[in-house]
Order: structure tokens, then sequence, then C-alpha cells
């Protein structure tokens, strides 16, 4: 068997689909496909459609959904509407480049750092992904002012 399959669940597929059309990601045209994920490691991914699959379907706003059901059967409700949930928060659409945009998330947390840290662990690398984020802008302003400088005293 191989990695995906199309013989997910009715009722993950209906939940992927409904949770998805509350996105807004429909009227940018994205497909939203759940298929289920045949891995052991992971709950689910998101997958974007390849040149190949565009090629042949003409559609480059499909993305995949992949879950792993054999754990979702195992999951209560609220389980899986949150993990559905960190999958479909990954897909945006870019409308000034008119391209769908697969962002893996930000934070990490392994089991044995949150089990030895609670919730300070995720709070600590937020801070932390909000300094790159300072960092990254101070930068780009920096680049900015020396172009700005270089354009100016070349104009003189």
């Amino acid at each position: 068997m191989g990695k995906y399959s199309r013989d997910l669940d009715e009722k993950y597929e209906k939940k992927i689909k409904e949770m998805a059309a509350v996105t807004g990601l429909r009227e940018c045209g994205v497909t939203i496909e759940p298929i289920c994920l045949n891995s052991k490691k992971s709950y689910g991914e998101v997958i974007k459609s390849n040149e190949l699959v565009q090629l042949f379907t003409g559609d480059d706003s499909m993305v995949c959904v992949a879950v792993n059901s054999r754990l979702f059967d195992t999951l209560d409700e609220q389980t899986i509407t949150v993990l559905i949930d960190s999958l479909l928060s990954q897909i945006s659409y870019d409308y000034e480049k008119d391209k769908v945009i697969i962002t893996k998330p930000e934070i990490s947390v392994g089991v044995g750092m949150l089990q030895k840290y609670k919730e300070v662990v995720v709070q600590k690398l937020e801070a932390a992904y909000y300094g790159l984020q300072q960092i990254e802008q101070k930068d780009k302003e920096e680049k900015e002012m020396k172009k700005s400088l270089r354009t100016k005293k070349n104009r003189q």
C-alpha cells in the first residue's frame, strides 16, 4: 500500500470539507481534496499539487489534506477538529502572486520537551518566533535605508 490512498472514511472527508468551507479558500479558487494518509508517523499532511498533476488535471489550485484515519478512529471529536484545523491553517492564498501557499508550522515542539516544560515551552518558542520576525523586519528596514542612501548619493 502506498503512502496515500483515496479510501478515506466519509465522516473525515465530510469534516475536512466542512471545515475547509469556513476558511474562505474556496472563494480564492482553491480546491481542498481530502485523502487518506497510510503512514504511521504522522497524523496528517498538506500536499500541494505538483507539475505533473497540474499537467493532467489543468488544476494548479488543488491541495490535498491527508489524514491518518486509523489514528483518527481512536481520537475524540475535539482532538480531530484541532488536528484538521492545524492542517488547514497551513494553506493560504497569495493574491499578489495569484498562487496557493503552503506554510509549515512555525512552532514545533517535541513530546519530551512538552512533558518536561509544559506550556512554558510553547510560550518561549512563540517568543523566539516573534523575536526572529522583529530581527527580520529590522534587517529589511536597514537594507531599505542603505539602498535609499545609495540612491540619494548617486543622484548628487
